[in-house]
């Protein structure tokens, strides 16, 4: 199946891939086949669930039912741990039951292209793990999100611990998922009415 890998930074600068989600597209709107309530997704194909939550995670809105687990890395690592494989066989019997979406993401230490490629890594360290567990690779799809959702005040290593992850999503996953929230308009202010003075200026 596709791979997605997403930066958003990348893309504004024209590279790297196209997503598939429109921008500003609700996958819970009546017109976009959902109807707004608990159970929107239950009606949908197996295509406009998979979008949807592809524009959940992209947007950091993954519902926490949908996550099967949590894989965390050691600092500049993709490998899988002894600690995290335990929680990877714990899953591993519901992964082959449905398709999965692996989403990598990194800390906020590095470049952006340094830290895409890191998350693409564990994502599939985790994907070929699983695999060895007797998954099914077809079913499922990686997606790299770098530092995208990284906290950017992290000071050290330990503290960006929380951000050097892979977190599996279950596909078929049947509840709501929040659409993307829009983005704000910049809050212009009043131009001054015609012959006022303008405020006046106080140093600091």
């Amino acid at each position: 199946m596709k791979r997605f890998t997403f930066l958003l930074a990348i893309a504004a600068l024209s590279v790297g891939c196209t997503s598939r989600i429109p921008d500003g597209f609700n996958p819970l709107a009546s017109g976009n086949g959902g109807n707004g309530g608990a159970g929107a997704l239950d009606t949908r194909s197996a295509n406009a669930r998979r979008d949807a939550l592809a524009a959940a995670i992209r947007a950091g809105n993954i519902p926490p039912e949908a996550i099967l687990t949590t894989v965390y890395f050691d600092f500049d690592k993709y490998t899988v741990s002894a600690t995290e494989r335990a929680k990877v066989d714990a899953v591993a019997g519901r992964v082959k039951a449905t398709e999965v979406i692996i989403a990598g993401y990194t800390d906020h230490f590095g470049t952006e292209e340094y830290n895409l490629g890191l998350s693409d890594r564990r994502a599939q360290s985790v994907r070929d793990y699983l695999v060895k567990l007797g998954a099914n690779q077809a079913q499922s799809e990686i997606m790299a999100l770098g530092s995208q959702h990284a906290d950017k005040g992290a000071a050290g290593r330990q503290s960006g611990a929380k951000d050097r992850k892979a977190v599996i999503v279950d596909v078929n996953y049947s509840g709501p998922v929040a659409a993307p929230a829009a983005a704000k308009a910049p809050v212009r202010s009043a131009a001054p009415a015609a012959g006022a003075a303008p405020a006046p200026v106080t140093a600091l």
